[in-house]
């Protein structure tokens, strides 16, 4: 006699080949839906793409356990990776706009939520403990919209509101999705191996001259500025910027980590990113991480500890000085060079720090003009080009971060933007001190390091409105925050 026999296949191996059918799943059409932009037609590549989506996603339906939020999780996990590499990951250019794997993900990220909402006709909002935080930014976002109406410029306006929107829906989704201290883990962990995959791309341009296409510098044959690095990003201060808010990660593992590999790993990665950011010549993050550093040491070591640092950093300097003096004293005399030019620029009113007092002067009338309600969305660099008074050697951005949030959306939206900021890292210091556990103690401090060296790296690119990870940091930030207050911790 036969008897049927049912074949158990444990739970680990069901889960894990649910997880590779969704990223799989999340390739797949994210390459559909960028060939499909490009050449809207039914060619044999798109209808098999088509195809295996759809297979993929029937195979997926076959599991009584698959969970539609868990795939929406996934895309957001994509999300937050393909930011960091932003338009360097196979950019599509479309004439008015530019799409790649982030905006891509980030579409259907919204496609799927709506769905979701189509089906379960709610969103559970139970675990949001930052709702304050969510309706600045609707407030934000709805002023953007209004200021259509008084802005010069409908295009720039347009644009200024569309980067705001994607950078609103990255913190809004991070919020929703990652509310568990794994997710966290693994936003953190993903953000130190970009970290350090963008250090080893920042050597190989300081040391060949060599760039990536998306590089401003690519070809570049000057060599005063062609050993510049500029990693994935358009030029070298947004490198800086990215570089000295991921300079804390890597401390946080060197405090906390639990392998001496990995402690090893943070230290190099901080170490090499700063040697990077003096190597791009962006002054204002050499400044942000310096205060980094000494936030740290004020802040977040004990008496001991500090005692500790000083003697380690002393004796490292003077090793480093009697085995490699003149490698060691010209990185010294640059940092030296570059902090002083600020205050002689600053004093004869030249060079760019001249340019940026006039920027912020000529911004000030602009916002003095329209009686503080901003010249709109986006509209600064029109008015730079039409109304300036002071000269500014024909730059046009507002090269201050809180300048062009000032300038653009008034003074309305730039006090709650400050109110939004200086809660983030009040409720983040709350958090340190009475935070028990390891991991999510180093967490917060990665976090809480990096948003206080935010105000300065954000003075350093020309814009930072379309830069992804100012609002990966941000989204970080509320997502570990809502995971707290869901404990109960502030």
């Amino acid at each position: 006699m036969i008897r049927d026999r049912k074949i158990y296949l444990p739970l680990n191996f069901i889960q894990n080949q649910q997880k590779l059918l969704i990223v799989l799943l999340a390739i797949l059409l994210g390459i559909l839906i960028g060939l499909l932009v490009v050449k809207p037609n039914f060619s044999f590549l798109n209808l098999s793409l088509g195809a295996g989506v759809f297979i993929i996603f029937l195979w997926l339906l076959q599991y009584k356990n698959t969970n539609i939020f868990s795939i929406e999780k996934i895309f957001c996990y994509l999300v937050f990776f393909t930011g960091f590499l932003g338009v360097a990951l196979f950019p599509i250019d479309i004439g008015f706009f530019t799409l790649f794997p982030y905006r891509i993900f980030l579409l259907f990220l919204w496609f799927m939520f709506g769905l979701h909402l189509l089906i379960k006709r709610k969103i559970d909002f139970s675990q949001s403990q930052i709702k304050w935080y969510l309706a600045f930014f609707c407030f934000w976002l709805g002023c953007a919209v209004l200021s259509l109406i008084w802005s010069a410029s409908k295009e720039a306006a347009l644009k200024n509101i569309i980067f705001l929107f994607m950078g609103v829906s990255v913190i809004f989704f991070s919020t929703y999705y990652f509310h568990e201290k794994k997710d966290l883990q693994i936003l953190y962990n993903l953000w130190l191996y970009v970290f350090g995959f963008l250090i080893i791309i920042g050597f190989w341009e300081h040391l060949t001259g060599q760039h990536l296409p998306v590089s401003g510098y690519y070809n570049e044959m000057r060599t005063y500025i062609m050993f510049r690095p500029t990693g994935v990003f358009h030029n070298p201060n947004d490198y800086g910027t990215f570089l000295a808010l991921s300079i804390p990660f890597g401390f946080g593992i060197v405090r906390y980590g639990r392998k001496k590999y990995i402690r090893f790993y943070g230290l190099c990665s901080a170490l090499g990113a700063f040697y990077l950011i003096v190597a791009t010549g962006s002054r204002a993050n050499i400044i942000a991480v310096l205060f980094e550093l000494v936030f740290i040491l004020l802040f977040l070591l004990n008496f001991k500890r500090k005692i500790k640092a000083i003697i380690a950093m002393g004796v490292c300097i003077i090793l480093l000085f009697i085995f490699f003096p003149g490698p060691v004293q010209e990185f010294f005399s640059q940092i030296t060079e570059k902090l002083n030019s600020i205050a002689s620029q600053a004093e004869l009113k030249t060079g760019s720090v001249g340019v940026r007092i006039n920027l912020v002067r000529n911004g000030l009338l602009f916002l003095y003009s329209t009686v503080g309600f901003g010249v709109g969305a986006g509209n600064s660099e029109y008015y730079m080009a039409n109304f300036a008074q002071y000269n500014t050697a024909g730059i046009l951005n507002p090269h201050n971060w809180w300048l062009e949030i000032l300038v653009n959306y008034g003074i309305f939206i730039f006090i709650g933007y400050v109110i939004f900021y200086m809660g983030i890292i009040r409720n983040l210091w709350k958090i340190y001190r009475i935070k028990q556990i390891r991991e999510e103690k180093m967490i917060c401090e990665a976090l809480l390091v990096s948003m206080v060296g935010f105000f300065f790296s954000s003075i350093s690119s020309s814009s930072i409105m379309a830069f992804k990870p100012q609002w990966l940091l941000f989204a970080f930030a509320l997502a570990f925050l809502n995971y707290s207050r869901n404990k109960k911790e502030v």
